[in-house]
């Protein structure tokens, strides 16, 4: 009979059973595992995690630097600038939100933003109004819901407001941040889209 003994820590968590049994997989079909040979065990033991490098993506050295001075993951910062503006710094939206990560007028006014179409400036108070988000509602899907359709709805809501554009908006920053994360060069939310099979 093979026991199975996690060697990831973060898996030992995930799947684990109480400490007091242990899992056997001789009634799962078969030898699904081998004893692998003590050599193998302390390489294993010595590998370090995969960590995929954040593809180079437009404005890349502007985006790190504002997602740095918040302790925010660049690629969050991109994957919003992606479904907000597709990297067009000078986007309006009928709405009248500007710059790469679409602020509102007032909102850009109260971040102490006073031209949303210059990059930088653009930049470091979406950065800031998203930080303050993920602060107010500690959960990133409400934080964005927040960024997209106003802190106040969905404070008062306590969830994602049932608005269509809202809904798809967190899906598509979260599908984006999810391709990026993948290592994914993307440039448009329609890239972000799962890979079919």
């Amino acid at each position: 009979m093979v026991r199975f003994k996690p060697m990831i820590s973060l898996v030992a968590v995930m799947v684990a059973p109480p400490a007091h049994t242990e899992t056997t997989w001789g009634q799962a079909g078969g030898r699904l595992f081998v004893e692998a040979p003590s050599a193998i065990m302390e390489d294993l033991r010595e590998l370090h995690p995969v960590r995929l490098e954040a593809p180079e993506q437009p404005f890349n050295a502007a985006v790190s630097a504002a997602a740095e001075r918040h302790g925010l993951d660049p690629k969050l910062l991109h994957a919003l600038i992606i479904v907000e503006s597709g990297y067009r710094s000078r986007a309006v939206s009928p709405a009248g939100a500007q710059g790469l990560t679409q602020l509102m007028p007032a909102t850009a006014a109260e971040l102490g933003v006073r031209d949303p179409l210059d990059a930088a400036t653009n930049l470091a108070g979406g950065t800031e109004y998203l930080v303050r988000q993920i602060a107010r509602f500690g959960d990133l899907r409400l934080a964005l819901a927040a960024y997209n359709a106003g802190p106040e709805r969905v404070a008062r809501l306590g969830r994602i407001p049932e608005i269509a554009e809202t809904q798809a908006y967190v899906g598509a920053v979260v599908d984006c941040y999810l391709a990026l994360s993948a290592g994914r060069i993307v440039r448009r939310a329609a890239d972000c889209r799962p890979v079919s099979r």
